[in-house]
């Protein structure tokens, strides 16, 4: 990712990373707690986010870009991007919140590896096989969802102004739905909102366990050699400047 401003959101390429073990809390009755160091990506102070290139944190993911949510805004004063970090995030329900931030004296020389993106096939809504492996080549936005999740629903038509903004120029939307009992909800919103992407069909959550999805809606960005660059949990407004950004760094 390129440099590319939308206010003050930023996103940075920055693939350095400390490649430091975190460790959970095992504490009688804490909260599970972890630790890793990084490099800042990009902040995002409107909103109390903080995306970070961030080398694997034990027993809770592995080295990869990700953005998380930041428990008090004010923990991201005075940190910037390219800043290299030591941070703490708490598990808080099926999302990691970043609860201390501490900037480093310095940046580690070390990078952080990109993450081979999982290739899987499911079974498209239409009917037909849906793979992964056949966008190689083209930037892709994997979106893990439910029809029953309401933050899901509501970012779909972002996602569909995304696709139709930039599908000519190599980017491929793949959503995930993860309904297991019955696909009639998943009919009735594609007929509410008509998008023009693929959608699979995970109802075993066999892709979404190959991809450690703990909470919806969860979005990868892929790049063209087919490496995880972004991982983001929840809703995001991916009408906004920085997710524009992102995915046209992709597609440069």
């Amino acid at each position: 990712m390129g440099v590319a401003m939308a206010g003050d959101r930023v996103f940075l390429a920055v693939l350095a990373g400390s490649l430091l073990l975190g460790a959970l809390s095992t504490a009688a009755n804490a909260e599970p707690r972890a630790e890793g160091v990084g490099v800042v990506v990009a902040v995002e102070e409107p909103t109390a986010r903080i995306t970070l290139d961030h080398g694997p944190i034990q027993g809770v993911m592995p080295a990869m870009r990700m953005g998380f949510r930041v428990e008090r805004g004010e923990l991201l004063a005075g940190v910037k991007a390219g800043d290299a970090v030591r941070f703490t995030i708490a598990s808080r329900g099926p999302e990691w919140l970043v609860v201390a931030v501490e900037k480093l004296a310095a940046p580690a020389a070390t990078t952080a590896p990109r993450i081979p993106a999982p290739d899987f096939t499911v079974r498209a809504f239409d009917g037909s096989d849906l793979s992964l492996s056949t966008h190689r080549g083209k930037a892709v936005l994997l979106n893990f969802w439910a029809s029953w999740c309401i933050p899901c629903r509501t970012e779909m038509p972002a996602i569909e102004r995304l696709y139709q903004r930039y599908k000519d120029r190599g980017f491929e939307v793949i959503a995930v739905n993860l309904d297991t009992l019955s696909l009639a909800g998943v009919e009735a919103f594609l007929k509410e909102v008509k998008v023009t992407f693929r959608i699979g069909l995970d109802q075993e959550w066999s892709t979404a366990r190959a991809y450690r999805v703990v909470g919806l809606p969860t979005t990868y960005l892929i790049d063209r050699a087919g490496h995880v660059v972004v991982r983001e949990i929840g809703a995001r407004d991916w009408d906004d400047g920085a997710s524009h950004a992102a995915v046209t760094k992709l597609l440069d």
